[in-house]
């Protein structure tokens, strides 16, 4: 590509970049050696991003182009940039796109409630306020509550993941021997919970642990 690609990207204090969405589509772009900039974006300056008329990260601008959400990200990315085979075939797609579903509405939920009373630790002041009301009103009740909940959350955390689990006994990756789109848009859930807390999610879950270890060292992060 001639021209760097701008991604918008979740900060918390320090520059800590944490976002679940954010990770997926940098840890494509980063193991593409696809050459790319990243704006911070706070919780509370959702203004900077007006331009993309909605307010979520991650978005990407490539000259005159803006593209929102992880999964338009993919697609615009496997037909921008064809050598790269983001998505070589149908098959990839759909399990691709259901893993895009299904970790947002069904792993993401589970992980944060384990980590969800963490996050505030890593946002300024301004931010904590933000996040904790608009949490509370989404789960209609305290953050603090979640504590409670936690070995019931751990349980369940090892039931939606123990497939997973087992795919990985006789695969490398969950696109098979290399890294793909399937790996991408699965990866971004464990790295938020790495950046903002120290719960271990990987509890009876070794293979996952060590695909989840084996993508950070391939791709030095």
């Amino acid at each position: 590509m001639k021209n760097k690609i701008i991604l918008y990207d979740l900060s918390g204090k320090n520059n800590i970049r944490f976002s679940p969405p954010c990770w997926n589509v940098k840890l494509c772009l980063i193991h593409n050696n696809i050459d790319f900039d990243t704006i911070p974006i706070r919780f509370t300056e959702k203004e900077k991003i007006n331009f993309s008329n909605q307010t979520l990260v991650p978005i990407i601008k490539y000259n005159e182009e803006i593209i929102s959400d992880s999964w338009n990200i993919f697609v615009w990315l496997n037909d921008k940039i064809k050598e790269i085979k983001l998505i070589p075939n149908e098959q990839t797609r759909v399990f691709s796109h259901f893993l895009y579903f299904w970790t947002s509405k069904s792993l993401l939920p589970i992980i944060f409630k384990l980590i969800a009373n963490d996050i505030p630790k890593i946002l300024n002041a301004e931010d904590k306020e933000y996040f904790i009301k608009s949490r509370e009103d989404r789960i209609k009740k305290p953050l603090k509550s979640l504590l409670s909940d936690k070995k019931k959350s751990k349980i369940q955390l090892f039931q939606s993941l123990i497939t997973f689990e087992k795919i990985l006994e006789n695969n490398k990756f969950f696109n098979g021997n290399n890294l793909g789109l399937p790996d991408f848009i699965f990866f971004g859930n464990f790295m938020w919970a790495e950046k903002c807390s120290s719960e271990n999610l990987f509890k009876n879950l070794p293979n996952i642990h060590k695909w989840f270890l084996n993508i950070k060292k391939l791709n030095r992060l």
